[in-house]
């Protein structure tokens, strides 16, 4: 069964989109820790990070500078990533979180 971040990707379920592109979407938390809290996932469906090819996860690298940069806060954020403990959705994904830029989020969808 597709994941739940599958689903978002091809738009069967709802979600507030701040970025995408061919190969990533960046969407907001539905359960948000911090004032900025997205979530960077792959459009290519990998279960885990160690599963995850190295040029997806330097993309996903990528990604969060490129928000960093968008939201103006390229000196105060966090990134964190499950690897089985603590994953809650089976398809790798950063965590984008911060206490700064929330003024700056302007989303697509």
């Amino acid at each position: 069964m597709p994941s739940v971040f599958t689903q978002i990707i091809a738009r069967k379920l709802p979600a507030s989109i701040f970025y995408e592109d061919d190969e990533v979407i960046v969407i907001t938390d539905h359960r948000p820790q911090t004032a900025v809290h997205l979530l960077i996932i792959p459009k290519q469906e990998y279960r885990t990070f160690y599963e995850t090819p190295p040029d997806v996860l330097d993309m996903m690298n990528r990604t969060a500078k490129l928000i960093a940069e968008k939201l103006e806060i390229t000196g105060h954020f966090k990134l964190l990533i499950h690897n089985g403990l603590g994953q809650e959705v089976d398809h790798v994904h950063f965590h984008f979180m911060s206490n700064r830029g929330a003024e700056n989020l302007k989303f697509i969808e």
